[in-house]
């Protein structure tokens, strides 16, 4: 319908005259009921009712107006009307506008809005069951009495909607209009007209006998109806039922559904599974022809791409469906549900495939961190080796001469095992196993050049120890109480070995300051700062002692008196 704009002073003016429109065309309605529609007089009124209802429809906006073409149509069809005028056209008319009336009752929350419409609706009923049924059915005649009455309360009903006080509507500017309401209003005037008639011919009552059986009945069954949408106990009633079919299509989504949570578990791709996931699609659902999807920098299609086109983006990924017909509103918000539940697969997929490179570049990071100190302890070895080298007569030395037989090869296979850890990760079980007296030996040779550095060992027990974890944690304690004495010339630390029944225990403590409150409970969770550096060689050293089955700790912190234990984590 073509419509085009209004002028706006016209129709804020129809706007306000709403409710007087709506009791205009009352008025005039029982006017033309009042003198029947084979009278000149009740045609013109008609004609003046439909003018009135024109003004007030509620189905075009009040700021537009019909193209001319349309308004031929409408005067064409106003004329047919009146010039053929006839009881059970208006009968059938009053039945459609009470429809119409009915669809705005429950619309608007002001008591005084509701109750206007309420008592229009009543008089539209009253009006097609005392006046407009007689004039459609000659057989459906009401007594004389009761038509009087009829006719003497009508216009009370409107008399009442005149002295209503005007309510707040839900939209000044717009009409609205529930269909569903109007759809259940017209259906029920006809029951009541039709069931009464039938009544009439079938049981051979009068007229007003079978309006108030077919009442009565079609109560009865309204109520039936309403205790098996919604029983009291027992099963779900059939307003479950219905519920049920407006919230699901049945088995072939719950298939699609099911081949979708087993396309997660054993799909990791996040482009592979939205393919197979959209190919499932039509396989499962027989209203989908086909479809294309967009995401993620990539695309595809499936199935046949012809058709109705449907288009939902949800989360960056666009998918489009294709079928034969134009669906359901129903199967509409079905298909949206889709390919949002689709789209958050598809999302969690590139969340899943994110992490997993994030945890690949975090397993480098540690690696090359764990590397990089472990070179540094070597090159710490070396420098002592150069120390020691660079006193006079150490060319000449046979002490030196048996340091260097003894600490390169000792550097040398700790540099092969630097090396080794590129090629694959080491566990405990991997972790190179040495005699516990023999790593302590060559600590001690490897560590002679630092004089304020003394080891404490009464007699090393038996037993294999894992070298690299003890060497690496050692390497950086030793390390950082070096770069501690710097600071504090006169500082004396000590390295203990322990030998329990559970395996070995390493002490190494120092006579200096005590690590910062803030630094002490954070030195083994990550990173953190210090006088000498971010504390990462601590931590490096803790977590490879943690994969080994250590645990590295701080047994004391105070001024004189800081002491860091490694030992097994069931000690």
């Amino acid at each position: 319908m073509v419509i085009s704009p209004l002028s706006s002073t016209l129709s804020a003016r129809l706007i306000t005259l709403r409710r007087g429109l709506l009791l205009a065309l009352l008025v005039a309605l029982y006017l033309v009921l009042w003198q029947g529609p084979d009278t000149l007089l009740g045609r013109t009124l008609f004609v003046v009712h439909l003018g009135l209802f024109m003004l007030w429809q509620p189905f075009v906006q009040a700021e537009q107006r019909l193209s001319p073409h349309w308004l031929l149509v409408v005067g064409a069809v106003v004329l047919v009307a009146a010039a053929f005028l006839k009881g059970w056209m208006i009968a059938l008319w009053i039945m459609m506008l009470a429809g119409i009336v009915g669809g705005k009752v429950l619309l608007f929350g002001a008591r005084a809005s509701r109750l206007f419409y309420l008592l229009a609706l009543g008089f539209l009923v009253m009006a097609l069951m005392l006046m407009a049924a007689p004039l459609a059915v000659p057989l459906a005649q009401p007594p004389a009495e009761i038509l009087w009455l009829g006719r003497a309360v009508l216009p009370v009903v409107l008399g009442v909607m005149v002295l209503l006080p005007r309510g707040q509507e839900i939209d000044s500017g717009r009409e609205v209009v529930d269909f569903v309401y109007s759809l259940f209003v017209f259906l029920l005037l006809a029951v009541l007209m039709l069931g009464s008639l039938a009544a009439m011919l079938l049981l051979g009552s009068g007229y007003v006998e079978a309006l108030l059986q077919t009442l009565l009945v079609t109560g009865l069954m309204l109520m039936l109806l309403g205790l098996v949408s919604n029983p009291r106990s027992g099963f779900s009633g059939i307003g479950g039922l219905i519920s049920r079919y407006l919230m699901s299509i049945g088995l072939p989504v719950e298939q699609w559904l099911q081949a979708l949570s087993n396309l997660a578990l054993r799909e990791d791709d996040p482009q592979d599974f939205l393919q197979q996931a959209c190919a499932e699609i039509v396989q499962r659902l027989p209203w989908v022809r086909g479809g294309e999807w967009i995401a993620g920098g990539g695309s595809g299609r499936f199935g046949v791409t012809d058709g109705r086109r449907w288009e939902f983006s949800h989360g960056g990924m666009v998918l489009v469906f294709y079928t034969l017909h134009a669906p359901s509103p129903t199967l509409i918000w079905h298909y949206n549900l889709l390919a949002q539940l689709l789209a958050q697969f598809y999302a969690d997929k590139q969340r899943a495939l994110a992490l997993k490179h994030l945890s690949y570049m975090q397993a480098i990071h540690e690696t090359g961190a764990r590397l990089t100190h472990d070179v540094k302890n070597l090159l710490q070895s070396l420098n002592t080796l150069c120390s020691a080298g660079i006193e006079p007569g150490a060319e000449s030395s046979r002490d030196y001469q048996a340091l260097l037989r003894r600490q390169l090869p000792a550097i040398t296979d700790r540099l092969a095992d630097t090396l080794a850890k590129l090629n694959a990760p080491q566990g405990r079980s991997a972790a190179r196993q040495v005699a516990a007296a023999e790593w302590w030996q060559a600590l001690q040779q490897r560590m002679a050049a630092l004089t304020w550095l003394s080891f404490e060992a009464d007699r090393v027990a038996p037993g294999e120890l894992p070298a690299e974890v003890f060497s690496g944690v050692v390497d950086n304690l030793i390390s950082n109480v070096a770069e501690k004495h710097l600071r504090e010339p006169g500082i004396r630390a000590r390295v203990e070995l322990k030998g329990t029944d559970a395996g070995f225990e390493l002490l190494v403590s120092d006579n200096g300051a005590a690590v910062a409150d803030d630094i002490a409970p954070r030195l083994f969770t990550g990173p953190v700062s210090s006088a000498g550096g971010y504390g990462i060689g601590l931590y490096h050293a803790a977590r490879y002692a943690q994969v080994a089955g250590y645990q590295l700790s701080l047994a004391e912190n105070r001024p004189g008196r800081v002491c860091f234990r490694l030992a097994l984590a069931t000690q």
